[in-house]
């Protein structure tokens, strides 16, 4: 767990954590999508297309997906990487998309919440919930390690989100399930 405690603030436009409501808030999409938005307006011509289609590595991690959240998916018709979930289309894209590994792992975990949330019906309900109670705590700067997420996904799958969600700070605290619990 965390050695220092890491606080969520306040979305002003929605009331709940910076991140919770991502991608339907303003205010929250504002705060999360701010790396992809800097990396973006640093590119001299930015073509989503000539950036989405360039071979991995010409271009930030950030501009790619920022690329291919410009543009629609010729077979479905959504949002390219995040379109229907039996696209062919878009898994290409979302494939392709993971070539690139962001530099921290910070990067890491918000691409791979905003990815999950950007296209919830490609996963399992609980691990869109796990990135949506987790986003507030990575945009307000803590990095979940691979075993605090696979918690947070126990606890949403126990039937804890409400509780989960009423927790302003990471770690969340909230006791162990009863089969987690250990015996010595």
């Amino acid at each position: 767990m965390h050695a220092n405690p890491v606080a969520a603030k306040p979305c002003a436009t929605c009331g709940d954590l910076t991140g919770r409501g991502y991608p339907s808030c303003a205010g929250c999409v504002a705060e999360v999508d701010r790396p992809w938005l800097t990396a973006w307006a640093e590119l001299p011509d930015a073509d989503p297309e000539r950036v989405a289609d360039a071979p991995a590595g010409d271009y930030p991690w950030a501009c790619v997906d920022w690329a291919l959240r410009q543009l629609r998916c010729a077979g479905c018709g959504g949002e390219l990487a995040a379109g229907a979930p039996d696209c062919v289309g878009c898994a290409t894209a979302d494939a392709a998309r993971w070539e690139l590994v962001p530099p921290t792992a910070h990067d890491v975990v918000l691409r791979a919440a905003v990815v999950a949330l950007r296209a919830p019906t490609w996963r399992r309900q609980a691990v869109a919930s796990t990135w949506r109670l987790l986003l507030p705590f990575v945009v307000a700067g803590a990095v979940p390690t691979g075993s605090e997420v696979r918690e947070v996904r126990t606890q949403v799958v126990a039937g804890r989100y409400e509780e989960l969600a009423s927790v302003e700070v990471l770690p969340l605290e909230v006791p162990l399930l009863p089969w987690r619990r250990s015996t010595v």
